[in-house]
């Protein structure tokens, strides 16, 4: 398990630090952010998807649950933020969708936790008291094997 933090002044920033992630991607990871409301979760998101090639505006799935794009990999960009507990998680599918051959960006994931594989990159955003700065905590779970500068 390596770690590493960064820490972005502005949301274009943020959406930047998304992008350098997804530089580094190999196609078939599980992507798991957390923070409070408002932290930067859907901003990271974007950057990821659009440092992957889609050349659009990457929308939150807050109220379908999973979006996903077909671009240089499959990505589900899922947002478990409305869903009340595990049974409501199964009943949604998620675990056909954690066996697909895809990146996975989970926002909101904590009442999935059970479910998760053994290798995943754990990102967490914490908002700091100047309002536009955020923390970004970087980890890698398991083998997964990602080191980004």
């Amino acid at each position: 398990m390596n770690s590493k933090i960064i820490k972005s002044k502005s949301a274009q920033e943020t959406l930047m630090i998304g992008k350098k992630i997804a530089s580094k991607l190999k196609g078939n990871e599980i992507i798991l952010l957390f923070g409070e409301l408002g932290s930067g979760k859907t901003t990271l998101s974007q950057g990821l998807i659009k440092g992957l090639g889609y050349e659009g505006w990457p929308r939150s799935p807050s109220f379908v649950i999973v979006k996903e794009y077909k671009v240089k990999y499959k990505i589900q960009h899922m947002d478990f933020y409305r869903l009340d507990d595990l049974a409501s998680l199964l009943g949604f599918g998620i675990e056909d969708y954690l066996n697909m051959d895809s990146i996975k960006i989970i926002e909101w994931p904590e009442i999935g936790m059970e479910l998760m594989n053994k290798e995943y990159l754990k990102i967490n955003i914490s908002k700091t008291k100047s309002n536009d700065n955020r923390i970004i905590d970087i980890t890698s779970v398991g083998n997964i094997n990602f080191n980004i500068k």
